[in-house]
């Protein structure tokens, strides 16, 4: 359900009349008081059928039925209790009380995430384009589906040749490190969620605009991953947060998160408008010879995803409203780097922490990558690795790096619910074999990819899924195939945030650095 209130605003003499002058810091701490009270009492109380739902008591005003001190979408704890305890729909009290629905049902998702009355919220969508600018995250409708020529089987086969040379470099500058390293038993200490940020940059580099970050060279971050980081890690119950998300005008005074989201999209665009240049200049050199009449479909071929996109907006023969203006490849480019790049690296990170906490299953998928007969499978010879597939599969059903999302109904509508549970009793246990039979309950489940909500499904689903599976699969099979690798510290250790991407944070570490230490030596032979 959706709800709106009208204000008025009196004038300038009529404010006068009302309230006595003040400077303006007393009125933005006016409003800092106002408008959360606002919040409580025009969206506190849930309407119509909602009032009729179970769910939690709210135990605050600011976090409502989440316990102080966890961030909304890091409660999945408190979200499963709350399932066993109300059922697949029920109704809780989100951050600043925001009266919320979650369903588990498979057939009520279904609906709402195919239906054209349920959109994404416009504070969310908001909060993206003000971080990523309207890329295929932000719109809605045709200019959504029309962003998704590049991701086609046969691109992503000429692209996973990519993924493995880039794996395999990845696995040769860690076997380097081993060798100065010199311990006593062969082994490194490294912080795994950094190189994997390095080795996905630099795919998503060359395969989405042919340019070299060469992340994998440098010891620090490169600037555009650092940018992305600090833009998209925050402290939901910082002040000033906090007076961002409810308040506009308060975005407009500069603060360090958002000078870095700034530079981060200053640097993303000054790069992306010099390669737009220049690679519709290489499109209309390479076609004058051939074809005086200018671009048509049949030249959409290439190797990276920018040039795809270029040469759909550009083919005459190509409706007008299927084709992208220069601005929309444009927002693509930091879409592509944080869709593309943290959420690749962050599913493989969070595949090495289940392995390293479930040795049996860490040995079969060694065995089946070191047993291989190259370093370098296609496409087909890595989805054709039983293992590999079952630890990719329960790792996104598990572990999915954005872990939520939301809807809104843009009118009253009677959402069809099934009511049946899914994967039965050991539905919180990593566990890859039960890939090679699931339950029949979890076959009804929507989604892009084999019975999983992680890429979603309908007019959001994620058009890059094969391009983050087969990526993942080759980062995995290098380093599995080439390391024995345990944890650095205690399981208990390692803590989930999500700021767009649910990262890992040490529970005693420093809290604004996402991490994954690692103790890594070379695979010992059979």
């Amino acid at each position: 359900m959706s709800s709106t209130f009208a204000t008025y605003i009196p004038t300038r003499l009529e404010m006068g009349a009302l309230f006595p002058p003040m400077s303006p810091l007393t009125a933005i701490a006016i409003l800092l008081i106002i408008v959360p009270l606002l919040y409580v009492v025009i969206l506190i109380r849930p309407s119509g059928p909602m009032r009729v739902l179970p769910g939690p008591r709210a135990v605050s005003w600011l976090t409502g039925s989440v316990p102080r001190g966890i961030w909304e979408p890091d409660a999945q704890v408190n979200q499963l209790e709350w399932t066993r305890q109300y059922g697949p729909v029920f109704r809780y009290h989100g951050l600043f009380m925001i009266s919320k629905v979650i369903t588990t049902d498979p057939q009520a998702l279904n609906y709402i995430l195919t239906s054209p009355e349920f959109v994404k919220s416009e504070d969310g969508r908001q909060y993206l384009e003000r971080l990523l600018g309207k890329g295929v995250l932000v719109v809605e409708g045709l200019k959504h589906k029309k962003q998704g020529p590049a991701f086609g089987h046969p691109q992503i086969k000429v692209y996973s040749q990519l993924f493995v040379e880039k794996a395999n470099e990845f696995r040769d500058l860690l076997m380097t490190q081993i060798a100065r390293s010199c311990t006593p038993d062969g082994s490194l200490k490294v912080d795994i969620f950094l190189w994997l940020n390095k080795v996905t940059l630099d795919i998503i580099g060359h395969t989405g605009f042919s340019y070299a970050f060469r992340s994998l060279q440098q010891d620090e971050p490169h600037e555009i991953s650092e940018g992305l980081r600090k833009a998209t890690i925050f402290d939901p119950f910082d002040v000033r947060f906090m007076a961002e998300a409810l308040i506009p005008p308060a975005r407009l005074i500069p603060s360090d998160r958002s000078r870095a989201v700034t530079n981060a999209l200053k640097s993303l665009r000054s790069i992306g408008q010099r390669m737009i240049s220049q690679k519709k200049s290489e499109i209309l050199a390479a076609i004058e010879n051939d074809d005086k009449s200018g671009v048509e479909k049949r030249n959409i071929i290439g190797r990276d995803l920018l040039s795809i996109l270029l040469r759909a907006n550009m083919a005459k023969d190509i409706p007008e409203d299927a084709r992208m203006t220069d601005e929309e490849v444009l927002a693509q480019i930091p879409t592509f780097l944080l869709a593309g790049h943290e959420t690749t690296s962050t599913a493989t990170v969070w595949a090495i922490y289940a392995l390293g906490c479930h040795p049996t299953a860490y040995a079969k998928l060694a065995k089946e990558a070191r047993g291989f007969y190259t370093d370098s499978p296609s496409m087909d010879e890595l989805n054709g690795m039983t293992y590999l597939d079952y630890v990719a599969r329960e790792v996104l059903r598990l572990h999915a790096p954005v872990s939520n999302t939301d809807r809104m109904a843009t009118q009253d509508v009677v959402v069809p619910l099934n009511l049946k549970s899914l994967w039965g009793e050991d539905a919180n246990e990593f566990k890859p074999e039960r890939w090679e039979a699931i339950p029949e309950s979890a076959k009804v489940i929507p989604g892009l990819f084999g019975n999983l909500l992680t890429f979603i499904t309908g007019s959001h689903g994620c058009i890059g899924y094969r391009f983050a599976l087969v990526e993942m699969k080759a980062i995995l099979f290098a380093f599995v195939r080439a390391f024995d690798f345990e944890l650095a510290v205690p399981p208990s250790e390692i803590t989930r945030r999500t700021m767009i991407v649910a990262r890992p944070f040490l529970s005693s570490g420093p809290q604004n650095m996402p991490q994954l230490p690692l103790v890594i030596r070379p695979a010992r032979s059979e």
